[in-house]
């Protein structure tokens, strides 16, 4: 591929830093490496907005003049993402490597991932959550949904946890070959995926449905949701932070969705809800 990636550098920290990753990444950037109080943010040249760009740093009142921007191949992206990719341990129970990185068996779950253009390897907050709220449900035999599957991290773990099938979705093109790539990695063979948005799952029904995305595609599309996840089935979503619960909350249950569970790190959110009513 020769496609151009443009980096740039955006001084941040704390909730700002993760507030703007999460904002950047909704408005298409694709890979995100945090430093001590800044972080890099990459998108496809041919994709990237900057007046749309320049407006969301002036609302965080971040100077412009202390933003660095440079055009990279992605071949050089991925050798930056890869070098400063450390593995993720979940408690006791989760822990995710790069093949690059050693085994440790003493983990009830062990992921290989090969962290490439996609977001999502578990290194963000949203990503972890879900992941501890899989945990807790009953994934043998099941029929998952993986809304925004980005690397896969959460289709192969529903898989590891017993799944039937898979279907995973995403509207970056470059998440089909990273989620099929960490499949076999993790010589997993029931997953599907279908580049597009949630309506290339119209007409099924899922037990489950995870989706790690952000509250305001959340909130558009829990109606879409709803609708694909069966009788008693749940809701597996994060993306947002607690001020934002309620919200999520009057939606879902607009659409016979209820909370069953909730979990919290550094204010970012995920819940599990349950369909009761058709």
């Amino acid at each position: 591929m020769n496609e151009h990636y443009l980096e740039f550098n955006i001084p941040a920290v704390g909730d700002t830093k993760d507030m703007l990753i999460s904002e950047l990444a909704a408005d298409g950037f694709e890979g995100f490496v945090e430093h001590d109080d800044s972080f890099s943010a990459f998108i496809p040249e041919k994709t990237f907005e900057r007046v749309k760009f320049e407006d969301l740093l002036h609302a965080y009142e971040i100077s412009l003049k202390n933003v660095s921007e440079k055009t990279i191949a992605q071949r050089n992206w991925n050798a930056e993402w890869e070098a400063s990719y450390e593995p993720i341990c979940i408690n006791q129970d989760i822990y995710i490597r790069t093949p690059f990185h050693p085994e440790r068996l003493e983990f009830m779950h062990q992921l290989t991932i090969q962290p490439k253009m996609s977001f999502g390897t578990g290194h963000h907050e949203t990503t972890r959550l879900i992941l501890q709220l899989m945990l807790t449900e009953n994934f043998t035999s099941k029929y998952i949904f993986d809304y925004g599957c980005g690397t896969g991290v959460l289709s192969v773990m529903a898989s590891m946890l017993g799944a039937r099938e898979v279907f995973a979705v995403d509207i970056d093109d470059w998440a089909a070959e990273n989620l099929y790539e960490n499949a076999e990695l993790n010589k997993i063979k029931n997953i599907v995926f279908e580049q597009g948005d949630i309506s290339k799952a119209t007409g099924n029904i899922f037990s489950f449905v995870l989706a790690n995305i952000n509250k305001n595609i959340l909130t558009a599309t829990m109606a879409e949701m709803a609708e694909l996840i069966e009788l008693n089935g749940l809701l597996f979503m994060s993306g947002f932070y607690e001020k934002d619960v309620d919200d999520l909350l009057n939606a879902a249950l607009a659409h016979g969705l209820t909370l069953k569970q909730k979990i919290t790190e550094n204010e970012w959110t995920a819940m599990v809800l349950v369909k009761n009513k058709l």
